[in-house]
């Protein structure tokens, strides 16, 4: 074998090895994450009280700094680099291949970039904001937070783009691991990976609605 041929192979393997890393931080933790937050905000459908109680508790473990930036800060920043270098050695080619998956594919991209902003929007409305007034997010907080036309454009964006980067990634992590090889076992990853978008939409749906966005 050749010095060129065995350098394409080493730089093929590495590039497998990256998109493995990326895939399995994108579901754990940070898929995890995601669903777990969702689930505590799904508490303001309760009120303000069940909320804040919900959002405490969450908060209350010695660990809680800990998993912030080993669980969250540090995987999120893997995850986008690798992301953000593979999207700088793509080429999109809609025009020339308008297939479903090609407009995924580029839709992924598209959300991710979407998500980095709609991260750090979240994180200075919700996090250092109220940090600066010694205090932290509460129901009240995120009800007039919501209830501003911008800000609430923004974050149905940005729940919209986590809901499809993350089910999407599902389907594109099967295929990257190998657990989706056939077209009958893709089709039936595509099918949960529409499902589990639904669920996370329908999830953020409630979550902004039980924080009632407009209402008095």
């Amino acid at each position: 074998m050749s010095s060129a041929s065995t350098s394409g192979s080493v730089a093929r393997a590495r590039g497998l090895t990256r998109k493995q890393v990326m895939s399995l931080l994108g579901i754990v933790p940070l898929g995890v994450y995601v669903v777990a937050h969702l689930y505590t905000n799904l508490q303001a459908l309760a009120g303000p009280a069940a909320f804040d109680k919900a959002l405490v508790a969450s908060r209350s473990s010695p660990a809680f700094l800990f998993l912030e930036i080993f669980g969250l800060a540090i995987p999120i920043l893997v995850h986008s680099w690798i992301g953000l270098m593979t999207m700088l050695k793509g080429r999109p080619n809609n025009l020339k291949y308008g297939t479903l998956r090609n407009l995924k594919y580029t839709l992924q991209r598209l959300a991710g970039l979407g998500l980095l902003l709609f991260l750090g929007a979240h994180v200075i409305k919700a996090r250092i904001l109220p940090a600066t007034e010694g205090t932290h997010e509460t129901w009240q907080g995120m009800h007039e937070a919501l209830s501003e036309p911008i800000t609430f454009a923004v974050y149905v964006l940005g729940l919209l783009a986590v809901s499809f980067h993350l089910a999407n990634g599902l389907w594109g992590s099967a295929l990257t691991f190998g657990l989706t090889v056939g077209p009958k076992a893709q089709k039936r990853m595509e099918w949960f990976s529409m499902l589990t978008f639904l669920g996370l939409l329908g999830m953020s749906a409630m979550a902004l609605y039980g924080f009632r966005p407009f209402m008095p």
